[in-house]
């Protein structure tokens, strides 16, 4: 007689159990399916059905049942192949939906083994015909055989050539449907929630404003149609992009899109308020994190429900970082749960402008191939290079700049060093200028200003921070009351909602110069005539630092012709940056090439994991890393700390003293981790100046755990960043 079979652990659950939470977790969503849009015919869900049903029948098998029971490392034959023994139904889709639910290598199983598989699955078919109430049948060995054969020649096609989304899109929407309904129930949070009208919130919300919100005009001289329509909105900073953008995606299940996570994280803040936080979820790498922090006075288990319903795209509005869901289109094995999600969803593109050229053609492709499956896009920004129109299903384009003047700019043809910097802050200040923020292109310029103007008490602030420490900067700069000078990086562009009286800048790309103004002035966004007799912006245009590494040689050079001293207004700021990136006047620059052939080459483009699809998105040259002198601080992490029954110590303390005995405490302790970590470039590691976390500590049990994570041996402070000389 054979025992119960198992199927999960932590907590262990039965085949039986975990097979009646998906069925009624595909129960569910089928109930939802018109609400949240989903465009299935009948044939198509039946699939489906079966496939939730059979997925996981391969686990009866006794080396997978020693493996589960004993937490042993065995070597098995994964069971989603095992599974194809109880499909009597010949439809092909089937057949790949169970196994491909999980993308793992084909074994290499010769007849007379198969043989003894089957035997040795057959003596849990009566417990399975008890657990179900129906009978079962295996496949013949030959049978099985040749259905092996047929899936392994797709399988080495998907690997080599990628995937046919034209051809292959119902397979693509069956198993990401698959996926996340198998991967709801193990996580106990619904597939999908009701849906909100965001258009009559969101509408109700402007009325309270004003008596006739542009954004409702302006939508609806496009089209009564529009929100079923693919479009992009153009409008000066403090406009109310997104609450256009709100309207537009009306009830569908819509993703907010962002490019950087101070940016994502204030944005869910906001439309948690809204909305509600039972409504709207957040998804960076960071996300744990955030929630604690947001969500104080919720238990740790609410707290993971929040984050496993994000995780498994649940709520029916999701903020995040754009890595999130575009990592997708580079076609990772696991993509097809994003793409069959974004089949029936809004996808709301903020500030496009921020990414590289390469990550930018990533996006377009993925939007183009969104459309083509169902979904809907929108791109809200301050400044839109204009070339992408032309690669873009767009069916809409509305444009809303005031007739606003805020910006006096001054051109300095000088490198922004020691004496001319010192001289203008002096000047500045004596004129009781309070809140000056100045730019710089690379964090080692940042740090190189900061030494200099250490006389002037300012705030520096850049990529190179410790999560904790970047996070207390980032308040203290947002608070109402702050006042001084903030020396920054790139990093302060589009993540801050933050207004400072002056800008200084070292030179940078036009629409970069752009994003940097609108941190000036930022309390005037209707019409009028704001700025001051004397220049509120200064640009040094003289030896910029990050020429060739952060920016195009080309587009700096170019962008200089562009500029000139004086008054300059919004509208004409959005007419130069259409102008500069148009494609006549950008198309022989590195630029435009690394654009164009990113767009080229996406179309055949896919990896084997999510992490090299993230690599590839994020261009990244940097690791992340914890300085070697960081081990002996104090975890200041008071949130996550008493999640886990922790004092204050030092980080190498926790470690040597931690017992991680579940999920929950291994995400819980990794983000204790992630607040000592830092960014760095990959070419700065020299040598043998890196090595592993697990190096540094005596603890046996979690060793494997850290073997991962690097350790440098550089200075750092949490004033200055990390020293890289």
């Amino acid at each position: 007689m054979v025992d119960e079979i198992i199927a999960k652990s932590h907590p262990q659950k039965t085949l039986k159990e975990h097979i009646d939470d998906v069925m009624n977790a595909f129960d569910n969503l089928r109930k939802l399916a018109n609400k949240v849009g989903i465009n299935l015919g009948e044939e198509d869900w039946e699939i489906l059905k079966k496939a939730c049903f059979y997925h996981d029948f391969g686990k009866a098998n006794s080396v997978f049942q020693k493996k589960i029971r004993e937490s042993l490392n065995l070597s098995d034959i994964p069971h989603n192949f095992l599974s194809i023994f109880f499909l009597q139904n010949k439809n092909e889709i089937l057949l790949k939906l169970v196994a491909f639910h999980h993308w793992r290598d084909f074994p290499d199983l010769r007849e007379k083994k198969i043989e003894e598989i089957r035997n040795d699955i057959s003596r849990y078919i009566s417990k399975l015909e008890e657990y179900f109430n129906k009978s079962f049948n295996l496949k013949k060995v030959l049978e099985f055989k040749k259905d092996l054969e047929k899936l392994q020649r797709y399988y080495f096609r998907r690997i080599d050539g990628g995937i046919d989304l034209e051809n292959e899109s119902k397979f693509v929407i069956l198993l990401g449907l698959l996926n996340r309904i198998d991967h709801s129930a193990s996580a106990g949070v619904p597939v999908e929630i009701e849906p909100i009208n965001k258009y009559e919130i969101t509408k109700n919300f402007l009325l309270k404003k004003t008596d006739k919100p542009w954004q409702l005009s302006e939508l609806s001289k496009v089209s009564k149609d529009y929100k079923n329509k693919n479009g992009i909105v153009i409008a000066s900073t403090g406009m109310g992009k997104t609450e256009m953008s709100l309207l537009w995606s009306n009830s569908q299940k819509t993703f907010y899109t962002l490019p950087v996570r101070t940016s994502v994280t204030a944005m869910f803040r906001r439309l948690k308020g809204l909305f509600g936080k039972e409504k709207v979820g957040l998804l960076h790498s960071d996300a744990m994190s955030n929630l604690f922090f947001e969500e104080r006075k919720l238990s740790t288990d609410d707290i993971f429900y929040h984050y496993d319903m994000a995780k498994n795209l649940s709520y029916p509005l999701i903020v995040s970082t754009a890595d999130q869901i575009f990592t997708a289109t580079l076609k990772y094995l696991g993509f097809e749960k994003i793409y069959a999600t974004l089949s029936y969803s809004k996808v709301i593109v903020d500030e496009i402008q921020a990414y590289s050229p390469q990550t930018m053609a990533i996006i377009i492709h993925g939007l183009k191939e969104i459309a083509s499956i169902g979904g809907k896009f929108l791109i809200v920004t301050a400044t839109f290079p204009s070339f992408v129109r032309d690669e873009l299903p767009l069916d809409f384009s509305i444009t809303k700049i005031p007739n606003l003047k805020k910006h006096n700019v001054k051109l300095v043809d000088e490198p922004l060093a020691e004496n001319t910097i010192k001289k203008l802050l002096s000047k500045l200040i004596s004129n009781g200028i309070g809140k000056i923020l100045i730019v710089c292109n690379t964090v080692e310029k940042a740090q190189e200003l900061y030494k200099i103007l250490k006389e002037f008490s300012p705030l520096l602030l850049h990529s190179r921070f410790t999560r904790f420490d970047r996070n207390f900067k980032e308040n203290i700069v947002l608070r109402e009351d702050f006042k001084g000078i903030l020396i920054s990086t790139q990093v302060i562009e589009v993540s801050l909602d933050i207004d400072f009286d002056i800008l200084i800048t070292e030179m940078s790309p036009l629409d970069v110069l752009v994003q940097r103004m609108g941190r000036i002035y930022r309390r005037f966004k209707s019409d009028g005539e704001f700025y001051p007799s004397e220049p509120n912006v200064y640009i040094f245009t003289k030896d910029p630092s990050g020429i060739g590494t952060v920016y195009e040689k080309e587009i700096m050079e170019k962008s200089k012709d562009f500029l000139k001293s004086g008054i300059l207004s919004e509208k004409e700021k959005y007419q130069m940056t259409e102008e500069f990136y148009s494609k006549e006047n950008i198309k022989n620059t590195n630029y435009w090439t690394k654009f164009n052939n990113a767009l080229k080459s996406v179309k055949h483009y896919s990896v084997n994991k999510k992490t090299e699809a993230q690599e590839v998105f994020r261009d990244i040259s940097q690791i992340e890393v914890i300085p070697k002198c960081l081990l002996d601080q104090e975890v200041q992490n008071e949130e996550i700390l008493k999640k886990l029954n922790l004092e204050k110590d030092s980080l190498r303390n926790i470690i040597e003293r931690i017992r991680l005995k579940d999920r929950k405490e291994k995400i819980l302790f990794m983000e204790l981790i992630k607040d000592f970590m830092v960014p760095i470039p990959l070419y700065r590691i020299k040598g043998n100046s890196l090595s592993s976390l697990s190096d540094h500590v005596k603890n046996d049990e979690i060793k494997e755990f850290l073997l991962n994570i690097k350790v440098v041996d550089y200075k750092y402070s949490n004033t200055f960043g990390i020293y890289m000389e």
